[in-house]
């Protein structure tokens, strides 16, 4: 059987998983790819150090250019992480016409567009299926099977790391700093957990996801980002209560035109919707389009096998699509973004109140007066009260709790989230 050349960029935890599958699987992947995808060359920071499974005959260098302008490698694997240098490593291989197979989410949301465009140009192929969700198949979907829709919102939670972190919070009734160190202590949460709890990972994945449902592309920093650093294990506990679970929910909807919205924030999520239940490490992505209507794919998204899924899967399909004219994602423009007058959210609220006369009905009012509807008030002990607010413009809705801060019936607001029903 014909065989193809593979190159490999770092031999970490998704590194290894994938040189595994590739040595000890060949005769499998061959067949299902129609050629064997032969791992060639490996490029790794430390030559001798033992990685702990045999490479066989596979080369192993430091230097990854090397593996780049190897001619006997024709898929380049990209496993390193971050930006530099595996941008200019990606870039490297494209312009020498080899595809690309890589999970680099922070690399595809910021350069997407503009890899895939020198893709095309040097007719190579690019394939970024574990850069959301892991071994979940949503590029795969929004590449293929939904080309004949129109996608008008996504709903998801994409990030596993904070999900554990939210889930310990509510079942354990814990604070946020107890859930991140179990979170460390279990292996779901890195020592600097920066890029997960801010939400940047998140939006890394979600700008993916809205390149290719809107065909648009939002730069990372052009995404209305909260992490869930300030979520405090009080606000977990009180909306768990009522029924709800928060979430770190990534939103991306459509307007007209060219215009959309992409936001992360902690989002309290009613009973009934579908992330509802979506608990510690699972990811789930929403797709709301005209002709399927709803759909949802829900599964691990995180860890080194199940992103080693992914990116195997993606070897086996440039291999068996070889020869085959090559299409890559538009390379598209800078869209117009929705205003927080635009977008409009529901919200959940929790005060402290005075000792002022009539302080609930104040509360209750002023938010009225602000254009901002009262969907349920309940009083919890020592004075405290939530209040669920109606869906509003966002700007609506800080304008009406600026106006709370300032009133002499509210001694604190101790927690504000937004919200979401089925």
């Amino acid at each position: 059987m014909e065989s193809v050349g593979i190159g490999l960029l770092g031999l970490g935890t998704v590194g290894g998983a994938v040189a595994r599958r590739l040595i000890d699987e060949w005769e499998l992947l061959g067949e299902r790819a129609g050629a064997t995808p032969a791992l060639r060359c490996v490029a790794v920071r430390d030559t001798s150090r033992s990685r702990g499974f045999d490479l066989k005959n596979v080369r192993v260098v430091g230097d990854p250019q090397a593996v780049v302008a190897d001619p006997a490698v024709a898929i380049v694997v990209e496993a390193i992480g971050g930006t530099d240098p595996a941008t200019a490593l990606i870039e490297a291989a494209l312009r020498a016409g080899k595809t690309v197979v890589t999970a680099n989410k922070a690399v595809i949301a910021a350069s997407g567009p503009r890899l895939s465009a020198l893709a095309a140009e040097h007719d190579a192929g690019l394939y970024f299926e574990a850069s959301v969700g892991a071994g979940l198949p949503i590029i795969g979907l929004l590449r293929g099977s939904l080309l004949g829709d129109r996608i008008a919102a996504l709903d998801c939670v994409i990030n596993g790391t904070t999900n554990v972190i939210l889930t310990q919070m509510r079942s354990a009734g814990v604070s946020y700093e107890s859930a991140l160190g179990d979170a460390r202590r279990r292996g779901f949460a890195e020592a600097d957990p920066s890029l997960d709890v801010d939400g940047w990972d998140a939006v890394h994945k979600l700008v993916i996801l809205a390149w290719l449902a809107f065909g648009v592309h939002v730069a990372p920093d052009g995404v209305d980002r909260r992490g869930i650093r300030d979520v405090t294990g009080a606000d977990v506990g009180a909306l768990a209560q009522l029924g709800y679970r928060v979430r770190l929910l990534a939103h991306a909807e459509r307007g007209s035109g060219d215009s959309v919205h992409l936001r992360v924030r902690p989002t309290a999520v009613g009973p009934g919707h579908l992330l509802h239940d979506v608990d510690d490490a699972d990811n789930a992505v929403i797709i709301s389009s005209d002709l399927e209507g709803t759909m949802m794919l829900r599964g691990l998204g995180a860890g080194g096998s199940s992103t080693a899924s992914a990116v195997v899967s993606d070897v086996v399909t440039a291999v068996r699509e070889r020869g085959t004219p090559v299409v890559n994602p538009a390379a598209l423009t800078v869209p117009t973004m929705l205003g927080d007058a635009d977008v409009e959210v529901a919200g959940y609220v929790r005060l402290q109140l005075s000792a002022e006369p009539e302080a609930r009905a104040l509360v209750l009012q002023a938010l009225e007066d602000r254009g901002v509807a009262v969907d349920a008030a309940v009083d919890l002990t020592g004075s405290e009260l939530i209040v669920l607010t109606g869906v509003a413009p966002r700007a609506v809705h800080d304008r009406a709790l600026e106006t709370l801060d300032t009133l002499t019936s509210v001694d604190q607001i101790l927690g504000a989230l937004d919200r979401v029903e089925a």
